[in-house]
């Protein structure tokens, strides 16, 4: 996580890229921008702000040698000698537009930044900043002249939403760069985060419990749901989260054990993990740490509802899972020819 008290920026310079496909140009500024303190600090919260959130860390990669890494090296050129920020900026964007192959690729303004001080993990760091700014917002603008105000509509960069950035940390370390990214636009992720810039996942906690809630939901619809009913595989995505809820650690056997009822389970389990970990390339160590800004983030985007063609929902409790066990039965009307659900409870709740 990072903290923004006391970061400050150094140099910061505007571009225009353009879409390759499309023959739109680049517009390449040859000096930096100058401005007030009070810019400056909004700038700042513009930049920055969108990743106080963040919680995946990426490094950089390449398939033959990070020496080749162009992202890499132009951070690189700059944080060695600033006097190279502006050309070094420049060749950021044209390899950026080099990446814009695609014709959905937005045109927009691309701002690179050279900072201090920015809080990383209690220790200051310095890095590199790329942003792009893709969607113009419109905005009211009032003009004062001798006996009236008029309005006149202009169109300009909100600095509520940040479409796209990263932040390249230089840690003194190995690896050398720590890097955060955020990107507002699924449909051109890969052009930003892999074509452009050229970045893995590092296999940290974040990395691994990401991983494992999406081996989970992977199990609980390629596994379960096509042999059981909706209740099943909610109740095994409810007691996942629980148990990620109520530890600290993840450690394979104790997850299976207190999660699934029987051996047979265990074992789809296991061969499911497998393919899984082939499939992605991964592999999970026996235990590991859960990182519980992930587990937040992706409680959200698991569906822990049952939602029937009669227009009734069901909700289940990710906390109690076990509510499910007790006060929920299933059976089949044979008067009416209809499944149905039964649902105990000794009061209705405000």
């Amino acid at each position: 996580m990072i903290e923004l008290g006391a970061v400050e920026i150094d140099k910061i310079i505007v571009h225009r890229v353009g879409n390759k496909n499309l023959e739109t140009g680049n517009f390449l500024s040859e000096s930096c921008l100058v401005v007030e303190e009070e810019i400056h600090r909004s700038l700042c919260q513009y930049f920055f702000k969108p990743f106080l959130k963040a919680t995946e860390t990426y490094q950089f990669k390449h398939t033959v040698d990070l020496a080749y890494h162009p992202v890499k090296g132009l951070a690189e050129n700059i944080l060695a000698n600033e006097d190279t920020f502006e050309e070094s900026s420049q060749k950021l964007v044209e390899h950026l537009y080099d990446q814009s192959s695609h014709p959905h690729i937005k045109t927009g303004d691309v701002f690179v930044v050279l900072f201090h001080d920015l809080l990383l993990n209690e220790r200051l760091r310095k890095g590199v900043g790329i942003f792009k700014s893709e969607n113009k917002e419109s905005f009211l603008k009032l003009i004062e002249n001798d006996k009236n105000l008029a309005l006149n509509q202009l169109e300009g960069i909100s600095l509520n939403k940040l479409d796209k950035g990263c932040i390249i940390l230089d840690t003194d370390e190995e690896p050398r760069f720590q890097i955060l990214s955020i990107d507002q636009n699924s449909y051109d992720a890969e052009y930003w985060k892999d074509d452009f810039l050229g970045i893995d996942f590092v296999e940290d906690k974040h990395f691994s419990t990401k991983n494992y809630l999406d081996l989970c939901k992977g199990f609980a619809e390629e596994v379960i749901k096509p042999h059981a009913t909706k209740k099943a595989e909610v109740d095994f995505l409810n007691a996942s989260v629980k148990f990620f809820n109520e530890n600290e650690k993840l450690e394979n056997h104790n997850f299976q054990d207190q999660v699934f009822e029987n051996v047979e389970q265990k074992e789809a389990f296991v061969d499911y993990q497998r393919h899984f970990e082939a499939e992605r390339e991964i592999k999970f160590e026996d235990a590991f740490d859960i990182s519980k800004p992930i587990l937040q983030k992706e409680k959200r985007k698991i569906k822990n509802y049952i939602k029937l063609d009669t227009n009734i929902q069901i909700k289940l409790d990710f906390n109690n899972p076990e509510s499910s066990q007790h006060f929920i039965e299933e059976g089949f009307d044979d008067e009416r020819g209809m499944r149905f659900y039964k649902v105990y409870f000794n009061k209705e709740m405000p």
